[in-house]
């Protein structure tokens, strides 16, 4: 799938020069384990696959300071999703790691014979984990593709944290509302960002649930030509679907059309109303479209009325649109929920790669460490960049509009990282090669499977020189030797070409490069 970068417009790329590879040492143990390294990468990104591609890329080690490998160091690359690194490290630098969201709800009068006279308000606090995401043990639901890419629907109950906090409500004496349910976000002003190249917008809000994504399922009716059978969840009335989806035979696969989402409006009470479109398989496998939702606060409501219900508390009045806000000082806690640390909610972002999740980073760090709720996303950006020159980096570096990055620009950052009290949570965030997240299926059976700590970046665009696809490719993080010691780097490709078989060689491709520093630097 294309991360968050195939949303992005690409800068001019120029051609695709040859190779500049490092300057390999003199004969000798240094000079064996240089000639050894590069005969070894030039045979990976030299196979036919790869004719016309531009890579970049330099490892080095932690311990000693030395560069092992490099080429093309100082050329821009398309970094894909693997510039995820750079808002974790934000959150980490300024929140910590063991910073927790914390979600409230408050009633706003007195509580009479289990009636309670007034509103119950619901305060985000920009936990990203309200939903079915933390499983019974406590680790996080984390399947790649993730669910906000429709994918199949997380396994958790997506109103479990709502369920806890009504349970609380209860709890509390508490039987029936006479007022509604209101939600605060005034956290951070919401806004709206691109989410993927086809136009899909996600709404930015300190309240999430389920990831402000209604999953949608489709199975193919009994017959060619019955409509799809479509199920919701969470299902809160919310979202009403007009179904538009076909069951068409199994000999039309390749005409099938996807399915899309159209004519999204809202209704006067708050609830949407959208067109579901597209074809299904005639005895075909289910599948999946993720409703991003518009309002996250008025879903929230919703969601939140449906949990209280469920808990047996009757809520009397409609939920809150065009209702006022109280903002008096008689409101009493009701209830409240913890998120885990930030350790664990950028694992969404990191490990599977949310670009959900990612467009909220700047936000909730603007508004809590910057302490801007008007302007959070841009004081989000500032402290970003700050990290950037306690990196000794250039706060604004070129190509960074376009998402584009030098292989130098990435070892100076993850260097940095590597140097703070907050790396361990940090290393410990990112994909695994071959045993988790967007690395689970690269290089499993290689012997650095479980020693390679990295994010991923895939990225897809017209060029802007032949019009013709151009794809992108990353890796950047870190190599667990033996020893204990760690090599950073950043490994980069960039190739014009239309077919997606690519990107899986070239992720394959990226992986092998790390298992060959892997494995020379372990014999050096």
């Amino acid at each position: 799938m294309l991360g968050l970068l195939g949303a992005l417009p690409l800068g001019s790329v120029g051609g695709l020069p040859g190779l500049r590879v490092n300057q390999l040492a003199p004969a000798g143990r240094r000079g064996t384990f240089d000639l050894a390294i590069d005969a070894r990468i030039r045979e990976i990104i030299h196979r036919p696959v790869f004719q016309g591609s531009r890579w970049g890329m330099k490892f080095s080690s932690l311990s000693t300071g030395e560069d092992l490998y490099s080429m093309n160091t100082e050329q821009l690359f398309v970094a894909g999703s693997s510039f995820k690194i750079f808002p974790a490290g934000t959150a980490f630098s300024t929140l910590g790691g063991g910073h927790r969201f914390r979600t409230r709800v408050y009633r706003t009068g007195p509580v009479a014979r289990g009636v309670l006279k007034g509103d119950l308000v619901l305060v985000a606090g920009g936990d990203l984990l309200l939903g079915g995401r933390i499983q019974r043990d406590g680790t996080l639901s984390l399947p790649d593709p993730d669910h906000t890419y429709n994918a199949k629907p997380l396994a958790g109950d997506p109103l479990r944290t709502l369920r806890g906090l009504a349970g609380q409500v209860r709890a509390q004496g508490i039987r029936r509302v006479e007022g509604g349910v209101l939600v605060d976000a005034s956290l951070f002003r919401q806004g709206l960002e691109d989410i993927f190249s086809d136009g899909i917008k996600a709404a930015v809000s300190p309240m999430m649930i389920n990831d402000n994504v209604v999953d949608v399922s489709v199975r193919p009716g009994a017959r060619v030509g019955a409509p799809g059978l479509v199920r919701l969840s969470p299902d809160v009335g919310y979202v009403q679907i007009a179904n538009e989806v076909t069951t068409i035979a199994a000999d039309g696969a390749a005409a099938a059309r996807r399915l899309t989402f159209t004519d999204d409006v809202a209704n006067p009470d708050g609830t949407r109303q959208v067109r579901l479109a597209g074809d299904v398989i005639l005895g075909g496998q289910e599948r999946f479209i993720s409703y991003h939702v518009p309002e996250p606060t008025r879903f929230a409501e919703f969601a939140f009325t449906i949990a209280l219900e469920d808990a047996g508390i009757g809520v009397d009045a409609a939920t809150g649109r065009d209702r006022p806000m109280a903002h008096d000082t008689t409101r009493d806690l009701v209830a409240q929920h913890i998120s885990p640390p930030l350790s664990e909610e950028v694992k969404v972002m990191l490990k599977v790669s949310s670009n959900v999740h990612t467009v909220h980073f700047p936000y909730l760090v603007g508004a809590i460490a910057g302490e801007d709720a008007r302007n959070a996303k841009q004081r989000g950006e500032e402290l970003q960049s700050r990290l950037f020159q306690q990196a000794g980096l250039d706060p604004n570096p070129p190509g960074a509009s376009d998402v584009r990055y030098t292989p130098d620009f990435f070892l100076g950052f993850l260097r940095h990282m590597a140097r703070q009290r907050y790396f361990r949570h940090f290393y410990r965030a990112l994909p695994i090669m071959g045993k988790d997240g967007t690395l689970a299926d690269i290089q499993v059976d290689s012997p650095a499977a479980g020693h390679v700590y990295a994010k991923t970046g895939t990225a897809g665009a017209p060029s802007p020189d032949t019009g013709e696809p151009l794809i992108a490719k990353a890796l950047a993080g870190y190599i667990e030797l033996p020893d204990g010691s760690r090599t950073a780097f950043a490994a980069f490709m960039e190739q014009q070409a239309a077919s997606p078989d690519l990107l899986t060689a070239a992720g394959q491709a990226l992986g092998e490069i790390a298992t060959a520093v892997y494995e020379e630097t372990s014999q050096s």
